[in-house]
């Protein structure tokens, strides 16, 4: 065995006794499923098939390595012709948080210990170790993807330098000042360049268009900074923007995301998002809603403000309204503070034309238009599975298929009331209560793939009775019951 092959094993050992101690805690007992010690084997070999497939179908040498590493070959590693088949079908254990480094967070919070840095650290370790054993080093992908794989890590088990493992105890931290460690804990979660930043962005599924916009955007900006460092001149511009579409579209996310961005750029001193609509601009007395305008705008400076519906503002024939009043006074505030702020004014493409009537400067300020279009089948399908495997959920082909055949029947108004990718958020949801109810009638221990897999009569379950066969079968709308952040695409969210 060579020095990282035995490297591998000793922090695989380790990972064996964080096992033990989340087992003894009693964090484990409550999760319903099997032996500790043949889920981490489930979860180490399903994650090392992921890294081992960016590049194609695994060597031998890196399927006898995936198979040997856990006490028990789980996947049957081994034996399985189609590694790359076996790899998609428990690439769940790749995405999201892992539920063994969640049960060490319980573990830490209830007993005072850091296991989960342990574990973190360990599963890093190992995935280095492997990456390096066959060639030496580590190539753009797999630096790529372990590099995502500890953000995920340390979002939830904190910065992973110099942890300790398994029973050391967490050191006392009650001399440090509170806003000192809230501080510290943000600067650590946020993304460290501009390029990883720029790459969430394009990982959103669909919006390609918007994403040329925006880089365009991007780019004209760190010109600007360039041209202003070398003492030439600036053109004076606004950054105000209409981004137009469908709820459930990615505004509100790809909004959040670009302030992010404009704060990395030195655009923004802050980068925040401030969520606003009529209600929050809107007073019922004559006087108060400038006031309340200021106060939102006062939140939202070094950052963007995000108005939703901001058609509303602008309602034709009402008398004394005072959305036009907010509308006034928005023009004024967007102008004395353009250099540290940037207002997004968001809603359907028509309706928003009725907000830029409302008052004559609004067109030369908002002077940036962004159409976010629906999503198309495959997109929802798309975000559909990738949803599912953040929460280590496995959609079966036809399971798929049969939620592909139920939106391409929708007619238009119903797609239109389905809410694009909150309407996709909505039908996960469904599948997963179709599972519990089909999974509470089955007998015995389930399995591990059990709890994993949603079935084609998961999706039939969800869709409406043949007494209502005769009026199209459509999936349920986004309008029963889902939140409007619902966040459903690659990397970031997108929402409306």
């Amino acid at each position: 065995m060579d020095a990282l092959s035995e490297q591998a094993a000793r922090h695989y050992a380790r990972l064996r006794d964080i096992c033990d101690e989340i087992v003894r805690s009693g964090n484990w007992t409550q999760v319903g499923v099997a032996d500790a010690r043949f889920f981490l084997a489930m979860y180490m070999q399903a994650l090392l098939l992921r890294l081992a497939t960016l590049q194609g179908e695994p060597s031998e040498a890196q399927r006898a390595f995936i198979a040997h590493l856990p006490d028990v070959d789980a996947l049957d590693v081994a034996h399985e012709r189609d590694l790359a088949s076996l790899a998609h079908r428990h690439r769940s254990f790749a995405q999201g948080t892992p539920l063994l480094l969640r049960c060490a967070g319980a573990c830490d919070r209830k007993d005072g210990t850091r296991i989960a840095k342990g574990f973190a650290s360990s599963v890093l370790t190992i995935l280095r170790a492997f990456a390096a054993s066959f060639d030496g080093c580590l190539d753009e992908r797999e630096s790529a993807f372990i590099a995502g794989y500890e953000r995920t890590l340390s979002a939830l088990a904190g910065p992973l330098d110099g942890a300790p493992h398994a029973g050391e105890a967490c050191p006392a931290t009650e001399t440090a000042p509170k806003e000192e460690n809230a501080a510290q804990a943000q600067k650590e979660q946020e993304p460290e360049t501009l390029e990883e930043l720029t790459a969430q962005l394009h990982a959103l599924i669909g919006l390609e268009e918007v994403k040329r916009e925006l880089d365009t955007l991007i780019n004209l900006i760190r010109i600007r900074k360039l041209r202003a460092d070398s003492g030439l001149k600036v053109m004076d511009m606004s950054f105000h923007m209409v981004f137009t579409g469908s709820p459930g579209t990615g505004k509100t996310t790809v909004a959040r995301l670009l302030a992010r961005i404009y704060r990395k750029l030195g655009f923004l001193s802050k980068g925040h998002l401030v969520e606003t609509d009529r209600s929050g601009l809107v007073a019922g007395y004559v006087g108060q809603t400038a006031l309340k305008v200021q106060e939102v705008v006062r939140q939202a400076m070094g950052g963007i403000l995000f108005i939703d519906e901001a058609y509303a503002l602008a309602r034709r024939g009402a008398q004394n309204d005072f959305g036009r009043e907010a509308v006034d006074a928005l023009v004024k505030l967007m102008e004395d503070n353009r250099g540290d702020l940037v207002v997004i004014a968001a809603g359907y493409t028509r309706e928003m034309q009725d907000f830029l009537d409302a008052n004559p400067g609004l067109r030369s300020r908002f002077n940036k238009y962004i159409e976010f279009p629906d999503y198309t089948t495959d997109e929802l399908m798309a975000i559909l599975e990738l949803n599912a495997g953040k929460q280590q959920y496995t959609v079966e082909r036809e399971a798929c298929a049969v939620i592909r055949g139920a939106l391409e029947q929708m007619r238009p108004a119903d797609r239109a009331d389905f809410g694009n990718a909150r309407g996709i958020r909505n039908t996960l949801e469904k599948l997963v209560e179709a599972q519990a109810n089909r999974l509470a009638q089955e007998k015995g221990t389930l399995s591990i793939e059990q709890l994993q897999t949603i079935t084609s009569a998961d999706a039939r379950a969800i869709l409406p009775g043949k007494e209502e066969e005769d009026d199209d079968r459509a999936l349920p709308c986004a309008a029963h019951g889902v939140d409007a952040d619902s966040g459903p695409v690659g990397g970031p969210g997108r929402d409306g």
